[in-house]
């Protein structure tokens, strides 16, 4: 049994559901305990609860605020010393909500003029010179000065063929890039921060993400080894270690690979991971997308998307490896508050529950520590397979009408099943199911799903969790699920934003039109701490926009704001000039969203707190000025 103070509330729950009040003036109660309650003396503990309980009674009618405190941590100080152990501030689980307000307030926008194209993708940030780069994919690396946030003035662009990926640390600009061909290998390259190489590696197949630990030693990459269309060859992904401790003009490198997980594949999958690809070995399919680190870097935490899992990377110096592999499991779409849209033809905005399991397969990752325990948080968009000779996506009205095992024109899904994930008392029936305007056009895995071996389907699992969660960190690694944002997302867009529910990004008008296939699709994630409060902030890539979530209390988000600076209902499809852009692009806003990026109000050139966000649909770059107030 366990009691932690939560700090802004001055409250100490336990698990007995009791809880012993403090003043907000009580320093103990400010800075926090944890107590380790004993078996034998939990009758010493109920004896305090009543105390408290009766103190709180008693100095209503005291006016001495020095001697309601001093009374308050005398009572406090015997649970602490009889009931267990009074640790350290350091280890301390603070879990209360800090009320705040949030706002948002648009200062500048940079525009690269590219349409569709990824023009503005991955930020990073240079504090020294007040440099904000990022890759544009149509052009290279482009650097822009942000002096005058309000007022963004282009620095230089790098040209370079296949950008994926910018980090900044120190005085070293890192950038990852990939060659035309997929069979090839990747490399980082080096800069100083005027934009002049230093130097150039070779590292794994497509690297997608790079980020430097804290120390600025080493570069971390996450190689997807995607797949070429073709599917001829299919490389194999791997995380890549760049040590610059010698210098960023001698770059040495490490690979972390995944053949030693070959022989723990059945339980993996069993355990929630999705390995589907015909004739593909374990780390041909594997496909890191996402990476995040510890505050101490010593471990690091990648996304594996399309295999709906997270890695875990040990990363003692020189001796770096994959640690483990947590598979991620499935969301039930059945559960309360937990529902979705998954019709484009239902004619409205209709989050509703429906016996279909969503693989999380996560996109961003992050990671935050708080009272000494370490959280990760995922943005579950969902990544199905398809290739040229292999696609794993149908709509599920195709299943129904499928053959059978056998060949017999029975129905592919299991009926019994069905029903009863439906539940008794449900008034929908299996065979509505199948209706456009229920769940038939929401696009499933064929290849998941047959739990007893028999050829049809005893349930369907679709892609991506159209939400947010939060993971715990357990000291051997593994991960367990503390939160999930349920259907959160796409009820806040219905409410705030009907026009934008479910919309495609560069299509517009397309209200709904992406319900059957990965909704709103949260892309990346960041969490900050503003005015002293811990926010986890989430771009939308479809829908468009930034939602945010008070973390103070990591077991319970709460939302706290919907950002869209874009216009649904602005056309999209007109093309008179025939220039590849939209004829109104300029006034439907900023579109798909994709890297997010906060600079502190003491690397500010403002002096306050930022936001970057680059939407890669638009082309642009826009800074947000956060304002945090408590209440």
């Amino acid at each position: 049994m366990q009691l932690t103070t939560q700090c802004g509330a001055n409250r100490i729950p336990h698990s007995s559901g009791v809880e012993l009040r403090g003043l907000s003036g009580s320093s103990l109660v400010r800075v926090g305990l944890k107590l380790t309650l004993k078996r034998p003396v939990i009758w010493i503990y109920k004896y305090c609860v009543k105390a408290v309980r009766k103190a709180n009674t008693w100095y209503k009618n005291i006016d001495n605020k020095k001697m309601l405190n001093a009374i308050h941590l005398f009572i406090v100080f015997i649970c602490a010393t009889h009931l267990g152990t009074l640790s350290s501030p350091s280890s301390v689980s603070t879990s209360a909500i800090t009320e705040c307000t949030l706002k948002l307030t648009v200062l500048g926008r940079f525009q690269t003029g590219r349409w569709n194209m990824s023009g503005a993708e991955i930020p990073a940030y240079d504090p020294v010179n007040q440099r904000l780069w990022f890759t544009n994919n149509a052009e290279g690396l482009e650097g822009i000065s942000i002096a005058d946030p309000t007022k963004p003035e282009q620095f230089k662009t790098i040209r370079q063929y296949g950008l994926n990926s910018v980090a900044i640390s120190g005085n070293v600009i890192a950038l990852a890039s990939q060659p035309r061909s997929k069979d090839a290998r990747g490399a980082v390259s080096f800069f100083d921060l005027d934009g002049n190489k230093i130097s150039k590696v070779e590292v794994g197949f497509n690297p997608d993400m790079i980020k430097f630990t804290h120390d600025g030693k080493r570069l971390l990459v996450t190689n997807e080894g995607e797949a070429p269309d073709d599917g001829h060859s299919d490389p194999v992904g791997s995380i890549g270690v760049v040590d610059i401790s010698n210098g960023a003009d001698k770059p040495a490198v490490r690979e972390c690979g995944f053949d030693a997980f070959e022989n723990q594949k059945a339980d993996l999958v069993k355990r929630g991971m999705h390995m589907v690809t015909p004739h593909a070995g374990f780390s041909q399919e594997i496909e890191p997308e996402y990476i995040a680190i510890s505050g101490d870097d010593t471990k690091a935490y990648a996304t594996l998307q399309e295999n709906n899992a997270i890695v875990v990377i040990d990363l003692a110096p020189g001796h770096e490896r994959v640690e483990r592999i947590e598979p991620l499991g499935y969301k039930d779409f059945m559960k309360p508050g937990c529902g979705l849209d998954a019709s484009d033809k239902d004619g409205a905005n209709h989050i509703q529950n429906l016996p279909v399991f969503g693989l999380y397969q996560p996109d961003g990752v992050a990671c935050f520590e708080i009272g000494g325990a370490r959280y990760l948080v995922t943005v579950n968009e969902g990544d199905d397979r398809e290739r040229a000779d292999f696609t794993e996506a149908e709509r599920f009205e195709k299943l129904k009408k499928a053959q059978g095992k056998g060949g017999k024109k029975n129905s592919a899904i299991d009926e019994e099943s069905f029903s009863k994930q439906l539940g008794a008392d449900n008034t929908m029936r299996v065979q509505d199911l199948a209706k456009p305007e229920i769940m038939g056009r929401l696009k499933v895995s064929t290849l998941r799903g047959d739990d007893d071996g028999d050829g049809d389907f005893d349930r369907v699992f679709c892609f991506g969790g159209r939400s947010v969660s939060m993971w715990s960190v357990a000291a051997d690694g593994s991960i367990e699920q503390t939160w999930d944002s349920g259907d959160e997302i796409e009820r806040v867009i219905g409410q705030q934003m009907p026009k934008a529910f479910n919309m495609d990004s560069v299509k517009s008008p397309s209200r709904d039109a992406r319900s059957t296939f990965k909704g709103p699709e949260p892309e990346t994630p960041l969490v900050a701490t503003v005015n002293g409060v811990r926010i986890l902030f989430c771009v939308l890539e479809r829908a468009g926009g930034i939602m945010s979530w008070n973390i103070s209390d990591p077991a319970h988000p709460k939302f706290i704001l919907y950002v869209n600076p874009r216009d649904p209902t602005v056309d999209l499809d007109s093309d008179l000039d025939k220039d590849g852009k939209p004829d109104h692009a300029a006034q439907a806003g900023d579109i798909a969203p994709e890297g997010i990026l906060y600079i502190a109000p003491d690397q500010s050139p403002n002096g306050k707190p930022l936001l970057v966000v680059c939407n890669e649909g638009s082309g642009n770059v826009t800074i947000y000025e956060i304002q945090v107030e408590l209440l």
